[in-house]
């Protein structure tokens, strides 16, 4: 009887765990950054830059005046984020196609960022 029983919570426990499992790993994208050109704009400590950027997948390509930049974007559900150096910039979805976002480093936001889609 004692074998049943701890048999059945063994079952119990590997069909909770795959479900969680199931759930944990599909999470709703439905935010993601679209692919296409935009026009990025950082503000860092005061200091406005502003840039042709083209998001292809999961990939940032900025055209800055120090050269040509890519980052891997981690998608999320109210849009992505991508780190650099412990900066992390956030770009949440916003009306109109534009993803906009505050920049941190660490906890301590030194700035925001915005991707606005070029027509």
């Amino acid at each position: 009887m004692k074998t049943r029983i701890i048999t059945a919570f063994t079952g119990l426990f590997v069909a909770v765990a795959a479900l969680a499992g199931t759930a944990a790993t599909a999470p709703e994208a439905s935010a993601r950054v679209a692919s296409g050109s935009y026009t990025y704009t950082t503000v860092s400590f005061g200091v406005p830059s502003k840039s042709r950027a083209v998001i292809r997948g999961s990939s940032l390509t900025v055209y800055a005046p120090a050269g040509v930049q890519r980052y891997r974007l981690h998608q999320t559900r109210s849009g992505a984020f991508y780190d650099v150096m412990g900066t992390r910039y956030v770009l949440r979805k916003q009306r109109g196609g534009v993803y906009s976002g505050p920049t941190q480093w660490g906890p301590v936001v030194i700035g925001h960022s915005t991707l606005v889609p070029r027509r």
